[in-house]
């Protein structure tokens, strides 16, 4: 029986599987390529939506359904099929005009299935809108569609992304979900909508029950991927936070193939 039989490896793309230059690492690739051969099944967990996702799906070629929008949707790359997905709560277009008068510098962007839409153009929106080379829409809250939400995401420079999540945590709003997602990045989902959650129906459709699931993550939208997981990664570039929720922190980073670092791990525990 193959080594990697009955193991599922979910891993995060940007700051995990990504290096910053978002050029996936051959010897991450040749690792992936090798679990596979050796029976294991590889798929991704990202915040991106499927417009940001796809250009990596022809290389990593998925074995099984992909995690996307951060959980909002299951999204079967052969067939090209949305298997589950959830929107925001109307809510989300309150919550989001709320934090504008809070915090008017913040960049803010609406993702809808069919589009993107840049509500508040800032220069760190800018950043972030140059890193997933989409096309996207410059418009003001009251002109676009108040329904089929998938996700809000706000930026903010000046090491101000805590201060927006400890506002957006304090104001009682029980209607959506928020994360942080990255370094100036903050993020307004469905309710209990996580990688995890999502992670936990996939394995379900996928009847992985009797499999070892293993996860790798960076960030504080994966620690409850990574909590759902039997083992749990992290590269040496993940959030302190993460580190602690993880059974197996890799020498290398992102930049230098933790991935590869990973499954050569698991190899040494079969």
């Amino acid at each position: 029986m193959p080594k990697f039989s009955n193991t599922v490896f979910v891993t995060d793309l940007d700051g995990t599987l990504l290096p910053h230059n978002k050029v996936i690492n051959e010897k991450d690739l040749n690792a992936i390529e090798y679990f596979r051969q050796n029976g294991g099944i590889f798929t991704i967990a990202t915040g991106r939506i499927i417009q940001a996702a796809d250009q990596f799906f022809e290389s990593l070629k998925p074995d099984a359904p992909v995690i996307l929008n951060n959980g909002g949707l299951i999204y079967d790359t052969r067939k090209k099929e949305i298997i589950y997905e959830i929107s925001l709560d109307d809510a989300a277009y309150e919550y989001t005009k709320a934090l504008m008068e809070k915090f008017p510098d913040m960049g803010v962007e609406v993702n809808l299935s069919d589009g993107i839409f840049a509500v508040n153009m800032t220069e760190w929106e800018q950043l972030h809108l140059s890193m997933t080379h989409l096309p996207y829409t410059v418009k003001g809250m009251e002109e676009i569609p108040k329904n089929g939400w998938c996700k809000v995401l706000y930026s903010i420079g000046g090491g101000r992304v805590n201060e927006l999540s400890d506002y957006a945590a304090s104001s009682g709003w029980d209607k959506t979900s928020f994360v942080i997602s990255g370094d100036f990045l903050f993020e307004c989902l469905p309710k209990d909508c996580t990688k995890g959650s999502a992670l936990k129906k996939l394995s379900k459709l996928e009847k992985w029950g009797t499999f070892t699931v293993v996860a790798a993550g960076d960030y504080n939208n994966d620690i409850e991927m990574l909590g759902f997981a039997d083992i749990a990664i992290a590269p040496q570039n993940a959030q302190d936070i993460v580190k602690k929720s993880a059974d197996y922190v890799t020498k290398a980073t992102c930049q230098e193939g933790a991935i590869a670092e990973a499954i050569d791990y698991l190899d040494k525990l079969k």
